[in-house]
């Protein structure tokens, strides 16, 4: 790391997911001071700061946050609606900024601060942890080195906990106006990103069904199946929903899967949570893999698991590590761990998703660069 002194960072909040993130700048030892603003009259401010003994001051105005002096970098954790307008506002003080998914309620704003963002030069992308997650690291490599051999499917499953259990009546999340999407862009999302990390690829192709399954009436999508094509022309699905019943505290239901001309891998993410603490990883394998490739022939079928280190936080070592990996290149301007430009594509996706679902015809992608 370049930086001689320690980080000073702040977390903008009207998001709920506000106090995981604190814990993880709490927990890194090269992070010195926290600057907590909450931007919406909800929030509970003095709640928030006190999350951390490293927070040092707070307020409710955006702009003093980001005149901050000596301040490193924000996390950005507010309603999708109000998401651009403080990217933009960071972006053009310089600062370096991690946000929470999706940020955005269209891929177009999100655009305009990823545009500004490169133009700038400032280090800003997402808190998409599970691309440090040691599963998806693994099956990355491994496609990387031919243990596949061609890929030619992929697939994707993230179930969790019905709306009966989520305050569809009073929370954000189920109102188009602040969230844009439902379930694909509030958790459909991670799965998409990590396709997209895994393969190295982007999405050109979408076809889909969207719908409402729960009784509740919301005017966001609950349910949704999705095909894709790749540039590569690599095929996949996601199925994704709210649609487990039992309280939230039960484990989400979650699967990748890799499919090529010589093997496969199968990821379990069936990860528990409990009281917005990080309880470890699967009891069943993490992944299981099939090689008949060259080099990898002699191994046959392996289940690898994957014991990380303990960490309480939301998000684990995983988010610590993609934490820290943002810090490191933001005092360098390099590109951050899950960098902007794939945030537009996923919301490029999901719009896609719903464009699909309301016309029956297959949508296309026009190609742009996501690094």
């Amino acid at each position: 790391m370049s930086k001689d002194n320690g980080f000073v960072v702040g977390v903008v909040s009207s998001h709920g997911h506000e106090s995981g993130h604190i814990q993880v700048w709490d927990v890194l030892p090269e992070v010195d001071a926290i600057h907590v603003c909450t931007i919406d009259n909800e929030a509970d401010l003095d709640a928030i700061a006190a999350l951390s003994p490293k927070t040092v001051s707070k307020t409710k105005d955006l702009s003093e946050l980001l005149s901050t002096p000596g301040l490193d970098a924000v996390a950005v954790c507010v309603r999708p609606d109000l998401g651009p307008d403080v990217l933009r506002a960071a972006v053009s003080a310089g600062i370096p900024v991690l946000f929470d998914k999706p940020a955005s309620t269209s891929a177009a704003a999100m655009r305009e601060v990823a545009d500004l963002a490169r133009d700038k030069g400032v280090t800003s992308g997402a808190m998409f942890q599970w691309r440090r997650a040691a599963p998806m690291m693994e099956a990355r490599r491994m496609l990387q080195e031919g243990a596949f051999g061609d890929l030619w499917a992929v697939e994707a499953r993230v179930l969790t906990s019905q709306l009966r259990y989520r305050r569809p009546d009073t929370s954000w999340l189920f109102k188009s106006q602040y969230a844009g999407s439902g379930i694909l862009s509030w958790l459909g999302c991670h799965k998409l990103d990590l396709l997209n990390y895994i393969t190295d690829d982007r999405i050109v192709e979408v076809t889909a069904m969207t719908g409402n399954q729960n009784p509740e009436k919301v005017d966001v999508e609950d349910t949704a199946f999705v095909t894709f094509r790749f540039s590569s022309g690599v095929m996949g699905t996601l199925y994704a929903g709210y649609l487990m019943a039992g309280p939230g505290k039960n484990p989400d239901d979650g699967f990748i899967a890799l499919r090529g001309s010589k093997g496969y891998a199968e990821i379990h993410t069936n990860t528990p949570w409990s009281d917005n603490r990080f309880d470890g990883q699967p009891s069943d394998p993490n992944m299981r893999v099939w090689s008949e490739a060259p080099g990898w022939e002699t191994g046959g079928q392996r289940e690898l698991n994957f014991n990380a280190p303990e960490s309480h936080v939301y998000g684990g070592i995983m988010a610590e590590r993609l934490f820290r990996e943002f810090l490191q290149a933001s005092t360098v301007g390099a590109p951050a761990p899950s960098p902007i430009e794939s945030s537009v594509h996923l919301l490029e996706v999901v719009e896609a998703a719903k464009e699909s679902s309301r016309t029956g015809r297959a949508v296309r992608i026009p190609g742009r660069s996501t690094s």
